[in-house]
């Protein structure tokens, strides 16, 4: 509850409720969330509500922290601004990142649009998308490319 009071009065709020953790110490980084299928092993991103997995039908998925480092799948660099519910910068890019166990799509951040490399590792961040009508800043998860260990 008192979350949601520091939210209101700082006028920040998520790109949508239940899509990552949120640290609880200056430590912590902040984790997408999944679903994990205990049947099968499935994981889904974002998580699912209603608990059945679309691959094996199994309910009861539980709720897990996803890794915050991937690699990228696939990704565009958008140069036209879409709609107007669309609250970031143009260009932008936007993709897929290969996480251990999932595919998530995400925005890309702190980078060079033009070295963007499939295979390139990245990291999870939670970052301002924009700032919506009722004048709130809207936070959304992003992935940065990230330096190899060893590199």
């Amino acid at each position: 509850m008192e979350d949601c009071r520091m939210r209101e009065s700082q006028k920040i709020r998520p790109v949508r409720e239940g899509l990552w953790t949120t640290p609880l110490s200056p430590d912590e980084k902040p984790r997408l969330i999944g679903s994990e299928c205990p049947a099968c092993g499935e994981v889904f991103f974002p998580k699912k509500e209603k608990g059945i997995c679309i691959r094996c039908g199994r309910r009861g998925l539980k709720e897990i922290g996803l890794d915050r480092r991937g690699k990228i799948h696939s990704f565009s660099v958008i140069m036209q601004q879409p709609t107007k519910y669309y609250l970031g910068k143009t260009p932008y890019a936007y993709g897929w990142i290969d996480l251990p166990n999932v595919r998530v799509r995400a925005l890309f951040t702190q980078c060079d649009y033009n070295r963007l490399r499939i295979g390139m590792p990245v990291e999870l961040v939670i970052e301002e998308l924009g700032v919506d009508e009722e004048g709130y800043t809207v936070l959304a998860h992003k992935f940065r490319p990230i330096e190899e260990e060893g590199a």
